[in-house]
């Protein structure tokens, strides 16, 4: 291991290193540091490979002499393109590259220089192992999707937040394995055309130029059910094929039985037009008066679908296991940095809550989950009853008649509202 971390007035490495022992290599905070060496025989140990906070502006095409090297992190300013050798390390498993926003853009040489790579070396690149890889602020434009596709076809987490790309192709459904996409701080971002069949968590905040309608793709109700969702965009109303929807921050329904219908639940949060994004945003269940947490905090834009899908709750919860339980879903806000966060009421942010029941093949849940108060219609039901058999001939009582069907009519509304 060979650490340096802070070493801020060291400006260079020897030209070349040989060093075949080497498993770690940390140059964390070398603010000063513009080169890296070349490597110019197998380096086959080491692994790991700390950049973060360096002057280094790009690597040397001997860097893939680090053949088993499985995490990079490379952060700072200085660093205004996507370093092309990193095609060429198929164990790469770990990658976190942080450029220096606008300072350079991606060059159609270097985009070229890319292709290159694919053509030359597509069988290990189409084997790659890569599983998380963050290229942010690194002037991407919409050329990079298909290049990606085939260069990272494993990824499971992919992180392009404050790129310069204005369209996620149809072409991002070939990341057949990826859950998680984060395009936070795309200003320039349009619309969104396709989207990975895993696809489980998407964030879109402070993306301005995105619009409702290029959010469809997204608001499909057969992309939603099909996965355990996690979608935080911009947003102006809750989708209709919400059954249930309602203003204000929380909203109630009844369940019958003693499992918590988690896997048939999606909750859509609407926040105001002028709140200042992002905001964090914990969902809260409160079943029958116990209130339950789903355990994560979610950094927001104005509008937010989660499914309950997988959320924690306490089993040992007092369920009704012949009657029906209440259950409200609401949450608590916040903003601030780091960990100091400053409690939000959701009075002043909320706008609009709505909630959508997955209609599962094979499954009772609908007639298991309902948006209005079963007991009260009970109650009315009861309350018909007696007035029947309290005042049985009403052909010379009209106001009773009249006050029978009032009754009938309240009780259907209630029923179907």
């Amino acid at each position: 291991m060979l650490n340096a971390e802070h070493c801020c007035k060291l400006r260079s490495f020897p030209p070349t290193i040989k060093l075949p022992s080497l498993e770690e290599l940390i140059l964390f905070g070398c603010s000063s540091l513009e080169y890296f060496p070349e490597i110019p025989e197998e380096m086959e140990n080491l692994q790991v490979l700390n950049l973060y906070d360096t002057g280094i502006k790009d690597l040397p095409c001997s860097f893939c002499n680090l053949s088993r090297l499985r995490h990079l992190n490379i952060v700072g300013d200085a660093m205004c393109k996507i370093p092309i050798v990193i095609g060429m390390m198929p164990k790469l498993m770990f990658c976190d590259i942080k450029g220096g926003g606008n300072k350079g853009r991606v060059s159609r040489e270097q985009m070229e220089g890319l292709q290159g790579i694919l053509t030359t070396h597509s069988h290990s690149l189409y084997s790659s192992n890569m599983i998380r890889l963050c290229l942010r602020n690194s002037n991407l434009s919409d050329e990079f999707f298909p290049l990606a596709v085939t260069w990272f076809p494993n990824v499971l987490l992919l992180d392009l937040s404050g790129n310069n790309f204005r369209i996620l192709p149809e072409c991002v459904q070939e990341f057949r394995c990826l859950l998680t996409l984060n395009v936070d701080h795309c200003k320039h971002l349009q619309e969104i055309r396709g989207i990975p069949p895993r696809l489980t968590s998407f964030s879109a905040v402070n993306c301005k130029s995105l619009s409702p309608r290029g959010t469809s793709v997204l608001l499909n109700q057969k992309v939603l059910e099909g996965r355990s969702a996690e979608f935080v965009m911009p947003g102006r109303r809750i989708p209709r094929w919400f059954e249930k929807r309602r203003s204000g921050a929380s909203i109630s329904f009844w369940f019958r039985g003693t499992i918590f219908p988690l896997n048939a639940l999606c909750v859509a949060i609407l926040l105001k037009d002028d709140i200042p994004s992002p905001m964090q945003v914990t969902p809260i269940a409160t079943i029958n008066g116990y209130q339950v947490s789903s355990g994560k905090e979610i950094r927001v834009d104005q509008f937010l679908i989660l499914n309950l899908k997988g959320k924690y709750y306490d089993k040992s919860l007092p369920f009704n296991k012949i009657g029906w339980n209440h259950v409200e879903v609401s949450y608590k806000a916040c903003r601030g940095p780091n960990f100091y966060y400053k409690v939000i009421p959701i009075e002043s942010i909320a706008k609009e809550i709505g909630m959508h029941v997955v209609k599962q093949k094979s499954s009772s849940v609908i007639q298991d989950i309902r948006f209005t108060d079963p007991y009260r219609m009970t109650q009315l039901i009861i309350m018909m009853m007696m007035v029947s058999i309290v005042f049985p001939n009403h052909k010379k009582q009209p106001l009773l008649l009249e006050t029978r069907i009032g009754l009938w009519t309240l009780l259907f509304f209630t029923n179907t509202l």
